[in-house]
């Protein structure tokens, strides 16, 4: 998990109220962090669209906050790892993008390497005629045929099975392989290609590259400290009256 804990001193203050006012103070610093959590979070996500190249709603929606209680006065703007179901926890893409270093394989890769199709040390990346979607990523269908036609048992989203020979005499379609991945050695890039089934061209349409580091593309505690000592004064001005004002 990364985090941006949000601080708050009010030593000072504290010894200026009244009795009505320092009961309803830690109400008053809940609604305070959760506010400013609330907002940071927004702030990170709207950094995300700035630094990054169309970020997918996932991606963004792996940013979550932590909420503070009155028994645990403390919040937090979280990336998480264990939170999102389903394809690769938020830390492990945004991860790298925050702190540096390598990324997480995704599934297919996995298998791929798995496989021996792939080196540990490379990742898959788009040739000029894979199909993108609207974000930049290849479509999971393109990658569901891919899986199919190298013979992996492939679960990604809208996956059925591999393709068996019962099922390739079936399907007219499936007569030609159209998908294959080079061996190694060979005279082609490592990837994966595909054959026309009416001239035998082939074309490359998945690269395997050498993996390198990530730099540090979102600064996810500076810009929530940004937020913070911008805004956490309003937040508790409008959170302190609140309090006092339900104080029964």
């Amino acid at each position: 998990m990364i985090d941006a804990h949000i601080k708050f001193d009010l030593s000072g203050f504290e010894r200026s109220l009244r009795d009505v006012e320092r009961k309803q103070l830690p109400y008053a610093i809940m609604l305070t962090l959760n506010e400013t959590a609330k907002g940071g979070r927004l702030e990170v996500q709207r950094e995300m669209d700035r630094v990054f190249d169309r970020p997918t709603p996932y991606a963004k929606r792996g940013v979550v906050y932590d909420r503070a209680t009155r028994q645990n006065l403390q919040a937090a703007v979280v990336v998480t790892g264990d939170r999102t179901k389903g394809g690769l926890p938020a830390t492990a893409f945004l991860g790298p993008q925050i702190e540096g270093g390598m990324r997480t394989h995704k599934a297919f890769e996995r298998q791929l390497i798995d496989r021996g199709a792939m080196k540990r040390n490379e990742v898959a990346v788009p040739a000029k005629r894979a199909p993108l979607d609207r974000y930049g990523n290849m479509t999971q269908g393109f990658l569901n045929r891919v899986m199919a036609d190298l013979q992996i048992d492939y679960r990604g989203a809208g996956a059925t099975r591999v393709r068996s020979d019962k099922s390739v005499k079936r399907n007219k379609n499936y007569k030609n392989a159209r998908f294959f991945a080079a061996k190694r050695p060979s005279h082609l890039f490592p990837g994966v290609y595909q054959r026309d089934p009416t001239t035998q061209a082939i074309f490359p349409v998945i690269l395997f590259v050498s993996q390198s580091a990530y730099r540090v593309r979102l600064h996810l505690r500076e810009v929530v400290e940004r937020y913070v000592t911008a805004n956490i004064h309003d937040h508790f001005a409008a959170a302190f009256e609140r309090a006092v004002r339900t104080a029964r």
